[in-house]
């Protein structure tokens, strides 16, 4: 039985690991898209619907996050301006429940930078303020690309929650790397629970990534 980091924390360290969750937890917020929309994809016509997800707040104003709809949100954002049937809106929430936006239009915000499943949102400033920071929430440090390592075993901290409402950190270690279509990917030994997607990967206290879960249903009748 090894103890040692923030999973299996010895008593000393208890204290810094419950601090390093809060910060975390003070940077991260639930950001939901109202209504949907329909895609032409190929010769099929798929329908989009809106979903609820995690986020971390990154300098003030932006929110790093999951893109669930598989066409980059710039798209959905001219198509929104056009069709009959859009998303009606864009609502985020602090974790205690409270909205700091209320289906505000696709138009609030702008996409910054989108690879594979990640996607950076800028809501913009108040006042001369970052939208998020003048509602007083935190902001979590994102690091710098290619200013960390990663490896097998390394601890990292994963935003969950328990689909009711609890958001919550979760001390996991990293079981492999790996890259698919050009994006870095990491495998870690947890798996967050539906809804806690987009939710922020951090090392030393530093966000690196989001996470996302994927499902492989296996046919136990035809295999």
């Amino acid at each position: 039985y090894d103890r040692g980091g923030c999973q299996r924390p010895w008593p000393w360290q208890q204290a810094t690991c419950s601090a390093r969750e809060e910060h975390i937890l003070n940077a991260t917020v639930r950001i939901a898209f109202h209504g949907a929309i329909e895609v032409e994809d190929g010769y099929e016509i798929q329908t989009i619907w809106g979903t609820i997800s995690h986020a971390t707040v990154i300098d003030g104003r932006h929110l790093l996050t999951h893109n669930h709809f598989g066409i980059p949100l710039s798209q959905i954002q001219i198509y929104n301006r056009y069709a009959q049937r859009g998303f009606t809106g864009v609502s985020v929430y602090r974790l205690d429940g409270s909205q700091v936006i209320d289906h505000a239009s696709l138009d609030s915000f702008t996409v910054v930078s989108q690879q594979g499943e990640t996607v950076m949102l800028d809501f913009g400033t108040v006042e001369g303020e970052g939208l998020f920071k003048s509602a007083g929430i935190a902001s979590a440090a994102a690091a710098e690309a290619n200013s960390f390592r990663l490896a097998p075993g390394i601890e990292v901290a994963v935003i969950d929650w328990d689909g009711k409402g609890h958001t919550k950190v979760v001390w996991a270690e990293v079981e492999s790397l790996y890259e698919e279509k050009g994006v870095s990917l990491m495998r870690v030994n947890h798996y967050v629970q539906v809804g806690a997607s987009g939710g922020g990967v951090f090392l030393d206290d530093q966000h690196i990534g989001n996470n996302w879960a994927r499902v492989t249903v296996d046919d136990l009748f035809n295999s």
